[in-house]
């Protein structure tokens, strides 16, 4: 599930989730369009406001395939 998906599912806005777990808008946005990964404390902050597993969310799936881990 992307960031948006479950954003808009709980019927947030970028701004209310930002304000939420206290980042600007622009560096949510930035997590939110995969251009920054947030940091875990602000990771599982989020998920819990969107009511979401962490691990459910592409942004933050690692992209390597298992035979190069």
């Amino acid at each position: 599930m992307k960031l948006i998906e479950a954003r808009n599912k709980k019927g947030f806005t970028q701004e209310q989730v930002s304000r939420a777990i206290n980042v600007s808008l622009k560096h949510y946005q930035n997590i939110e369009h995969g251009i920054s990964a947030p940091t875990i404390n602000i990771a599982l902050h989020i998920c819990e406001i969107l009511d979401v597993d962490p691990r459910e969310i592409e942004e933050w799936r690692d992209r390597r395939k298992v035979d190069e881990l």
